[in-house]
């Protein structure tokens, strides 16, 4: 394909706009810049070397609302990562010499972890010569619903549940998942968060479930909360019984969505509380890779186990020789409600024969031994 005199010019202006050293130059604080939050389209005028676009607002606490903002792009661009404003550049680079590029995604986050928002990009020549390309969110190239870039909420979400088993998802106004917590992923039976993350819900029936489908779809069409007690079908055709709370919320007049909330029916029972109060030493191992995730004080007792031991050695290097372990897992496997007579290493030197119930939890990761003594 030829590319015009000026179309050839328009790239290496595109290129330059950044600096030979690919360094911003410093700017005054009062210069307009382009946020991601709230960004419904920009355009890049090649030959003046500036950046117009919309926001219709921000997710950030000090953010103002400015409408039409125009600035050099060096200028333009100079709060966005370093990987976001290359993409930006590849984007109109692109459009550019094709007529068109994209989606490039932006704002995924240094990690990657929280999905961006994939920037179309469309060549337009005005009738005096000059290239402006043109660059908006899009979900997709044959999607109707192009959107708002929606960032921000999903590091705060991240960091107040990252510790909890709590189910949590959020999904944007125009039904598309931005994010989802360890617990939803583990209640729900999904292997990897990319599954879902960034897809609209409408579309990932058989990941979620209809029941979730249903919920989050009914509260952004109705503009209404729910909170209840029920069963939720899950992709795998299980069902898990959970209390929800579906919360539906609105920040700014283009940005809002439904955040659902859920833990399981039995409320905050405290397990490891009751986990201590039995009487029968009980261990939970992990099959991978064989270490003593937990012990209930009967255990600790009657095995003499210290949480250095438990940290640093297998359990088939301390409680069971590894013959004895793989015939409590294997018994596990074939779900044997039958104890098996086990001898047991405790580690005050003394060994003695047990009747051993194993049991496996399932977990996507790695399941989970019980095992649990009997009189």
């Amino acid at each position: 394909m030829n590319v015009q005199p000026a179309q050839l010019r328009a790239v290496k202006n595109a290129e330059n706009a950044e600096g030979q050293d690919g360094q911003t130059p410093e700017v005054q604080e009062e210069s307009p810049a382009l946020n991601l939050a709230g960004l419904q389209f920009f355009f890049a005028d090649i030959n003046r070397k500036t950046i117009v676009w919309n926001e219709s607002g921000s997710q950030s606490f000090d953010s103002e609302i400015r409408g039409l903002c125009e600035a050099p792009s060096s200028e333009a661009l100079r709060l966005l990562t370093q990987e976001d404003r290359k993409n930006i550049l590849r984007l109109i680079q692109g459009a550019i010499r094709d007529g068109k590029a994209g989606p490039f995604d932006v704002g995924g986050g240094a990690d990657h972890r929280i999905p961006g928002i994939p920037l179309m990009a469309y060549r337009y020549e005005l009738q005096d010569g000059r290239l402006i390309v043109v660059c908006f969110p899009s979900l997709g190239e044959d999607s109707g619903n192009p959107g708002n870039i929606a960032l921000g909420l999903a590091p705060i979400l991240q960091h107040f549940v990252a510790n909890s088993n709590r189910c949590v998802c959020l999904v944007d106004n125009f039904g598309y998942v931005r994010f989802a917590s360890e617990g939803f992923l583990s209640s729900f039976g999904i292997p990897d968060a990319k599954l879902i993350l960034g897809r609209n819900i409408a579309h990932i029936q058989k990941r979620v479930g209809r029941t979730l489908v249903s919920l989050i779809l009914e509260s952004l069409t109705r503009r209404a909360s729910a909170t209840g007690r029920g069963k939720f079908l899950v992709g795998t055709g299980a069902a898990v019984e959970l209390t929800h709370n579906t919360m539906y919320f609105r920040i700014s007049g283009s940005f809002g969505g439904v955040l659902f909330s859920a833990g399981q029916a039995s409320g905050d029972v405290d397990f490891a509380k009751i986990f201590n109060l039995c009487s029968a030493p009980m261990v939970v191992v992990n099959t991978k890779n064989r270490m003593i995730l937990a012990a209930n004080k009967a255990a600790i007792k009657a095995y003499q186990l210290t949480p250095e031991i438990m940290d640093e050695k297998p359990i088939t290097e301390t409680l069971l020789h590894p013959k004895s372990y793989g015939t409590l897992l294997q018994a596990a496997e074939q779900e044997s409600d039958v104890p098996q007579p086990t001898v047991i290493n405790a580690l005050n030197g003394q060994s003695k024969k047990k009747r051993i119930k194993a049991t496996l939890l399932p977990d996507d990761r790695a399941p989970k031994l019980v095992l649990e003594a009997r009189s």
